[in-house]
């Protein structure tokens, strides 16, 4: 694994600076999707724990909705 980053930044190190920074852009991007999908499936698996999966996204909203203003 140390030899594939190890390579992969030496190939990195070789491209222009726009292309490194079109990467990042590309890297964080792929970060973000993969945290959002993450998180839907955490919340998904919660949801069907707590046997609430099929409520319709209005419903959902409107628990939200108080138990954000039980909270405040």
């Amino acid at each position: 694994m140390a030899q594939q980053i190890d390579t992969l930044g030496a190939e990195i190190a070789t491209l222009y600076p726009e292309e490194q920074e079109a990467l990042w852009e590309k890297v964080a991007e792929l970060n973000f999707q993969r945290g959002l999908e993450e998180l839907s499936r955490t919340y998904r698996a919660r949801l069907a724990a707590e046997g609430e999966l099929d409520q319709t996204a209005d419903a959902v909203i409107t628990k939200l909705k108080q138990l954000r203003e039980d909270i405040a």
